[in-house]
């Protein structure tokens, strides 16, 4: 990927859409990976991501549903983990406020903790501090992407707990991984949770990230200068999971970087892993780490830096 560049004000439109021409990777011919995680919280899309997660959908049935019951599970052994004071940095708080389980936790174990939701959402950060601080705990929102978190951060005065859930799985294991080691920094504590694709009916998990799911994807694909109705011939979610677009037509600011008609974008992924392949990826960069398996589809790791 290009380095990008900040001609434009943080988090902006304007700044979404050159993140987004330059996120472009051609991994194959005629195949672009679009995947960039962050392009998909701009506003429109955040608020359709929010409402699948809100309402009765197959999407909150499978995912969003059995995560909180398997998160409010395991909070209590990961909260006895962690030191008795140290920095809770929530990696895309969102709006399912799934962190009040390790809020509850903390405070059960009369641990204290500064709590910091980061995005580049602004009205996310805004609503969690919201909701934070009326129950009386140190809230301290940061707007910025997790790329620049560690030098956001700087050097830890305390240890750092940071929680990024099932949003590990839309990167790049490694990729995501080592940035997580950076954020936390020496003797600091991280937290991701996969779905297991054995434990899961994966053709249904495929047709609940298809149809009104891709809406979701829609405001990515318009950061191209694209229209979701009349430049995009197909749509399709394959058993990875992985979604694919498949364009009728270009730009001209998209054909100067190669993307051409009939192309394939690789616009969202979230990986689904079996245990075995999820511990290994894990251990390549995180050797002490501690899985929480309760038999359910879930399976979260504690990761010690």
């Amino acid at each position: 990927m290009e380095t990008f560049k900040h001609k434009q004000l943080p988090y902006s439109k304007e700044w979404l859409r050159e993140r987004a021409f330059n996120s472009l990777e051609k991994i194959g011919e005629g195949v672009w990976d679009f995947s960039d995680s962050l392009l998909l919280y701009n506003s429109e899309g955040a608020e359709e991501y929010a409402s699948l997660q809100e309402t009765d959908t197959p999407y909150s049935r499978m995912v969003t549903k059995p995560e909180k019951e398997y998160l409010k599970e395991i909070a209590e052994n990961i909260v006895a983990e962690l030191p008795d004071q140290f920095q809770y940095i929530d990696l895309g708080p969102g709006s399912e406020h799934k962190e009040q389980f390790f809020f509850d936790a903390a405070k059960n174990r009369g641990k204290e903790f500064l709590y910091t939701p980061v995005d580049i959402n602004e009205d996310f950060l805004k609503l969690s501090d919201k909701y934070v601080s009326s129950q009386g705990i140190r809230v301290n929102p940061l707007r910025t992407s997790f790329e620049e978190l560690p030098e956001r951060l700087g050097k830890a005065s305390t240890q750092r707990f940071a929680s990024l859930g099932l949003t590990f799985s839309n990167y790049a294991p490694e990729k995501i991984l080592r940035l997580l080691k950076s954020i936390v920094g020496e003797k600091g504590y991280a937290f991701i949770n996969a779905q297991i694709r054995n434990r899961i009916d994966m053709e249904e998990l495929q047709n609940a990230y298809s149809g009104d799911t891709y809406k979701v994807f829609e405001p990515k694909i318009e950061l191209l200068g694209l229209s979701p109705q009349e430049d995009v011939s197909s749509r399709e979610t394959d058993d990875g999971i992985r979604v694919w677009y498949t364009l009728k037509n270009s730009n001209e600011k998209l054909e100067a970087k190669g993307v051409a008609r009939g192309d394939k974008l690789l616009v969202f992924q979230s990986l689904r892993y079996n245990k075995e392949s999820l511990e290994k990826e894990i251990a390549a960069v995180f050797p002490e780490h501690t899985l929480y398996d309760t038999e359910k589809s879930f399976i979260g790791a504690l990761l010690k830096s």
